[in-house]
């Protein structure tokens, strides 16, 4: 019985220890580092936004998430589906399955070698580096069949290919960086820490390695999920990501803080089609609150104002961008000032008073409180005073101070203006 209970013992503490990965974590399938999916390290487990981080501290936190999450990369790989034998080509690295049954049973797994070329014993060399899965199929079995008699051949694709493309242009990161035949063009740029703000998203080029050129609009799909202008990578591909270019219109997107930055013109594109196409249309976005400054040299400003939608009441939507254009979109933000503990910018919410936002940034001791509150709305220009006014976007509220706030401001001064005072009359500037 003691030699039972030792050998479940012993049994359990093997199958615990099987389930642990290097990394210390519970390979559960429920395990929710399983679950995540994707070779890129860092898009799984944020921490620190790469936006923020030099060059050294990107590469370091690659490396070491990659050594935290190399034991799940060896049989974990992200698909959107099955693998299509008609469009996917093989290249040096696949690994491939041949089945045989009937008359013997024998599965023998097969590479395809650096030099793209697969071996099939008893059978000959196939030379399969471009190729699609579908006629590696087909030749390998047409011909493996006359070998293995009264067998049925069969051909699968086990694992995918790792391969190196190479990143240039207008991204944070420039280099090479290692891909999968499942990644997209998004994955490159994202690897590369994203796309500057000079980048021109319009006309991404892919270049193979067979001296084709493809020209990717990445904004449509991430604007509308259009795959096409989001191919799959290739060995050896090259993502470049172009600049803005001086010959186009470009125009200056303000107000909105998710969207702020410059972003040029497609030819024959309108303000709502352009809005469109960079996301920065919101759900309780007020097209009557945008507003484009032009820029006019009559103007003591430098800009002319104008309120596009304004013509919608004739009928004409339609409104043409020219390069300089400067759009002022609707506010996300709120700005609390005055007597506040914690003056700046708050996310707008609907329908959201004055009082709540004062609350939110919390009076201190020198407010006169919350009743005291004066609301500068952003749209209109117009002031109204009053803790129960209804705030929109980009208005700015702010906290009166309490007048013993005032008056100690005034008594502190006095000394001050006295001793200028008196300095003055020692000076004889009063006897003149």
């Amino acid at each position: 019985m003691i030699a039972l209970k030792r050998w479940i013992a012993a049994g359990c503490s093997l199958f615990f220890l099987g389930a642990v990965s290097l990394n210390g974590q519970v390979t559960h399938p429920s395990d929710p580092v399983l679950r995540s999916t994707g070779y890129f390290p860092w898009k799984n487990q944020e921490t620190k936004d790469p936006a923020t981080m030099t060059r050294e501290e990107f590469e370091e936190w690659k490396r070491r998430r990659f050594e935290q999450d190399r034991t799940r990369y060896t049989f974990l790989t992200a698909q959107e589906g099955p693998v299509d034998s008609k469009t996917y080509r093989t290249g040096p690295g696949d690994e491939l399955l041949l089945h045989i049954t009937g008359a013997m049973e024998l599965q023998i797994p097969l590479f395809v070698t650096p030099e793209g070329r697969l071996f099939v014993p008893s059978v000959g060399e196939f030379h399969v580096s471009g190729m699609t899965l579908e006629n590696v199929q087909e030749d390998v079995v047409r011909r493996a069949a006359s070998v293995y008699k009264n067998c049925d051949v069969g051909l699968s694709l086990e694992t995918l290919r790792f391969f190196r493309v190479h990143v240039v242009g207008e991204v944070r990161f420039p280099g090479t960086y290692i891909a999968q035949a499942a990644h997209r063009v998004s994955d490159a740029i994202q690897e590369a820490g994203g796309v500057t703000e000079r980048s021109w998203k319009g006309k991404i080029e892919l270049r193979h390695q067979g001296g084709n050129t493809d020209y990717i609009d990445l904004a449509a799909f991430e604007q509308k999920g259009i795959l096409d202008h989001n191919p799959h990578l290739s060995g050896g591909d090259i993502v470049y990501v172009p600049p803005l270019s001086p010959t186009g219109a470009i125009v200056e997107i303000e107000g909105n803080l998710s969207h702020a930055g410059y972003y040029q013109v497609v030819p024959g594109e309108d303000l709502m089609d352009f809005l469109n196409r960079v996301g920065a249309l919101q759900k309780h976005s007020n097209l009557a609150r945008f507003h484009v400054l032009r820029p006019d040299s009559r103007s003591l400003s430098g800009y002319r104002r104008i309120q596009p939608y304004e013509q919608s009441v004739a009928g004409d939507t339609h409104f043409s961008l020219q390069s300089g254009d400067r759009v002022v979109l609707d506010s996300e933000h709120v700005y609390v000032r005055g007597a506040v503990q914690n003056p700046g910018a708050y996310p707008y919410v609907h329908h959201m008073k004055a009082i709540d936002y004062a609350g939110l940034a919390g009076g201190d001791y020198s407010s006169a409180g919350y009743k005291r509150v004066t609301v500068y709305h952003a749209a209109s220009g117009k002031t109204r005073k009053g803790p129960d006014v209804v705030v929109e976007p980009g208005d700015v509220v702010h906290v009166d101070s309490h007048w013993t706030q005032r008056f100690d401001v005034i008594i502190r001064i006095i000394p001050t203006i006295t001793s200028l005072i008196l300095a003055a009359k020692a000076a004889g500037f009063f006897d003149r």
